[in-house]
């Protein structure tokens, strides 16, 4: 079972690890061709970025893959999926850019005058992007089909490499959010074109009724771990928002991110595993497995899976930091590492409850957690060590409470 489990993974770590490959490419030329200020100023944007599409990928992804998993699914009941998605992106963008519009929010946020009307709505686009993206992909996972997500992969990286080619001397913050928009918008096309031209008889034969009250119990099934993830996402931009507003804010929060991405290379392919994890879930829980055996599952494979990343990591980490040049010297592995070991016992926590429907129990958990972390990073220094200790203070205090929840409310 574990070689099946890894092969049917390959594709889609290989088309991960290409997408990654691509961002990373783009950290690397703003490290190397601009200054720390500006690659600080980069990562806030880029991480903004990244804080919906983890939101998601979290929260609702799981169910879209659930949903898509089953035997017996409805059809209309996927689309909905697809529906509560594109209402989420059109109702982030309006806030967005109500709030960027507003007078008091740019007073509350004075020193960010970088936030120009180009920029504020190339990211808009790209969270909208990157959104309907999610479901596309958690449709294919949920089907099984990865072949389609790494050609669809390959081919906006191409093309995305092509304009970066004849442009990358004169990168600057609005220039890299463009080659971003780039892959998103060629990468979600070829994914659409896909649905569309396999399964164009649904929307001819769609009930709207029908689909509404599904969408509404979308909406009903995720409400508890879309607030939990809301809060999630507040908290993570939070912190950054603290370090960003202290004393050489933005080149303390440039130095953690050369460092942080080693944990993102991670936590992407930890929830690729986790979510093909999450098809052989489902089953045995639908076979009547309990538990323990759903929490033992998960645990064996995430646990695994996170152990190997850091042993290839630890021996990578010199030569990563060395790909940004030599201005970028703090040694953070130690808390990365941290961060990536209660992250995968968090996640796997996560998707167990996520097959047992148990969501306002994640939602306790991410108010929890968020709290403490905002605690801990109110009564710190601001910096780059002080950034990433308290992504491991939140993943910490989600393991526990998750082993609280289970020993005193799941397991009888």
């Amino acid at each position: 079972m574990l070689k099946k489990l890894f092969s049917s993974a390959f594709l889609l770590m290989l088309s991960t690890l290409i997408a990654k490959g691509f961002i990373l490419i783009l950290n690397i030329l703003i490290a190397r061709y601009t200054s720390k200020d500006t690659y600080g100023t980069f990562a806030f944007l880029r991480s903004t970025i990244n804080l919906f599409e983890t939101t998601f990928s979290s929260a609702v992804n799981p169910f879209a893959v659930k949903e898509s998993a089953k035997e017996n699914s409805s059809k209309v009941a996927v689309l909905a999926y697809g529906v509560f998605y594109a209402l989420t992106a059109l109702t982030v963008s309006t806030s967005c850019l109500l709030l960027w519009g507003s007078s008091s929010f740019i007073g509350s946020l004075s020193s960010f005058d970088f936030l120009t009307l180009q920029i504020v709505l190339t990211v808009v686009i790209l969270i909208s992007l990157t959104l309907l993206n999610g479901y596309l992909i958690s449709v294919h996972i949920g089907k099984g089909i990865y072949k389609v997500i790494f050609f669809s992969t390959v081919i906006s990286i191409v093309l995305s490499a092509a304009v970066i080619f004849y442009t990358y001397e004169d990168i600057t913050v609005e220039i890299a959010l463009f080659y971003m928009l780039i892959y998103q918008f060629t990468d979600l096309t070829v994914k659409a074109f896909n649905v569309l031209s396999n399964h164009t008889h649904i929307l001819k034969n769609i009930e709207y009724y029908v689909l509404f009250q599904k969408t509404k119990g979308v909406f009903n099934t995720v409400k508890p771990v879309i607030v939990g993830s809301a809060i999630n996402a507040f908290i993570f931009w939070f912190v950054r928002y603290i370090t960003a507003n202290s004393e050489n804010g933005f080149v303390a929060l440039a130095e953690f991110d050369v460092s942080f991405q080693m944990f993102m290379i991670c936590s992407i392919l930890l929830n690729i595993i986790c979510n093909i994890v999450l098809r052989n879930l489902t089953k045995l829980h639908e076979s009547g497995g309990n538990v323990k055996q759903l929490i033992s599952y998960a645990m064996q494979y995430m646990s695994l899976s996170c152990l190997l990343f850091v042993g290839v990591g630890y021996f990578l980490y010199d030569y990563f930091l060395l790909l940004y040049g030599d201005k970028y010297t703090t040694d953070l592995f130690l808390e990365v590492t941290l961060i990536c070991l209660f992250y995968s016992v968090a996640l796997a926590f996560n998707r167990v409850m996520v097959v047992m429907n148990k969501t306002y129990q994640l939602f306790y958990v991410a108010l929890t957690s968020a709290i403490v972390m905002g605690a801990y990073i109110l009564t710190v220094t601001a910096s780059a060590e002080s950034l990433a200790i308290s992504f491991s203070v939140y993943y910490l205090t989600s393991c526990f409470v998750y082993l609280y929840i289970f020993k005193y409310r799941l397991i009888k």
